[in-house]
């Protein structure tokens, strides 16, 4: 290259400038000088802008896509859309908590339900965790925020007494689903892909070792690899080792041709179970599988079953949901026993 100041003109005609710019050296090209000086006056501006929060964002999530599979990707996406839009183009450094406050409280006036609230700030709190980790900003502005007061939340269904008798008494169509639905408390997709390979009756357990995931057509067979918590092993309970028939091989669940059943055959099963069954929450509520995993956690939690066994049997990779479930049943127990004692006091108060 033939050397012109600070300046070179490359065999290609580009001109080039090579800048040691907080310790980092950096090449600009251009057409002429006065381009390469723009490029370096944009980049200058540009650092001192800092980077946006969709660029901090969209590098978090390629940093978690060894880890997620496709259905979590997607959601963390669906998540994140609604920071992007509401300051994606902003740098990170700009952004205040009451910004994020007032994104919150946006979606709760357009009447999001408390569940996605609670998943965007999560998604908020993780996105600007990795800008202080990566030198972006010093404080996260996410730390403290809140979810808003008054925030309608999905309630946790879980079956009656009576209705887990029902499921487990029950033999008609989709027995079998709904019952080691309820006694595994595992999620649909991974009941969906349960070998009867995986079922070690000697030593009285099941290992939770793939899942079904049906963000693909057709669905796919995963390997539970990427998070510690999926991979697990529970308990064989009586009612699934009685169900079970025994020397079999391959899928519990499957198509007329071996391969995973497929979403539509899964819900025309579990309605099937339903009107079987007559399974129905308070004032009609339609029962779902995952009110059977939340009603395996309630059976963990009468039996007396420590927190930590209950999130393990479970596949949850944070505790802390687990003891939000059991503080939310210690709670709706509380408020029981404080009505039966008030019901007491009443009646003995009228007898006298």
């Amino acid at each position: 290259m033939t050397k012109k100041s600070k300046y070179y003109v490359r065999k290609d005609g580009l001109h080039e400038s090579i800048r040691t710019i907080n310790g980092k050296r950096v090449a600009f090209r251009g057409k002429t000088d006065r381009e390469v000086d723009r490029k370096i006056l944009e980049y200058k501006e540009q650092l001192e802008r800092g980077r946006t929060v969709k660029e901090v964002c969209d590098e978090w999530q390629r940093s978690r896509e060894p880890e997620i599979g496709e259905s979590t990707r997607k959601t963390y996406a669906t998540m994140a859309a609604h920071l992007l839009n509401a300051m994606g183009d902003r740098p990170v450094k700009d952004i205040k908590p009451i910004d994020l406050e007032r994104l919150l409280l946006h979606m709760k006036e357009k009447g999001f339900r408390g569940g996605t609230i609670g998943m965007v700030q999560t998604i908020c709190i993780q996105i600007f965790r990795w800008a202080v980790i990566h030198g972006d900003i010093d404080i996260s502005p996410a730390a403290e925020i809140r979810i808003p007061r008054g925030t309608e939340r999905k309630k946790r269904g879980s079956l009656t007494a009576e209705q887990i008798q029902t499921v487990t008494n029950y033999r008609g169509e989709g027995w079998l689903l709904g019952l080691m639905l309820l006694y595994t408390g595992c999620r649909r997709g991974e009941l969906l892909a349960l070998r009867y390979e995986d079922i070690d009756r000697k030593a009285g357990t099941i290992t939770i070792r793939r899942k079904v995931n049906y963000a693909y057509r057709p669905p796919r067979i995963e390997e539970q690899t990427k998070t510690a918590a999926g991979m697990r092993t529970i308990p064989l309970l009586s009612p699934v080792r009685n169900a079970l028939p025994k020397g079999r091989l391959g899928l519990i669940f499957h198509g007329e041709d071996g391969a995973p059943l497929g979403a539509r055959a899964v819900d025309r099963i579990w309605q099937d179970f339903l009107e079987g069954t007559g399974l129905k929450g308070p004032e009609g509520q339609k029962v779902t599988p995952h009110w059977m995993r939340h009603t395996f956690a309630t059976i963990c939690y009468d039996a007396d079953v420590d927190v930590k066994s209950t999130a393990n049997f479970l596949g949850h990779a944070n505790e802390q949901i687990t003891v939000g479930i059991y503080t939310h049943l210690t709670k709706t127990r509380e408020q029981r026993s404080a009505e039966k004692l008030a019901a007491y006091i009443d009646k003995e108060a009228a007898a006298e």
